[in-house]
């Protein structure tokens, strides 16, 4: 009967190959698609105010993320 187990050291370098890979990936993509203006960052409740009246007239989108 023919098992076929790839050996743990072929195993560690394809995962050590697709980590490097993935790293060169992210660090060179770029952050913003062109033309696009970067995110605000919303630190209180009047700069939300201000931003959201700032762009009356335009579609607006309110995302609330938690960590839990």
């Amino acid at each position: 009967m023919n098992n076929f187990r790839p050996k743990r050291s072929n195993f560690a370098l394809i995962i050590l190959l697709v980590a490097i890979l993935l790293g060169i990936y992210i660090g060179t993509r770029p952050r913003l698609v062109p033309g696009q203006a970067p995110l605000a960052n919303i630190a209180t409740i009047e700069t939300l105010r201000m931003q959201f009246n700032q762009d009356a007239g335009k579609t607006r989108l309110i995302l609330l993320a938690s960590p839990t």
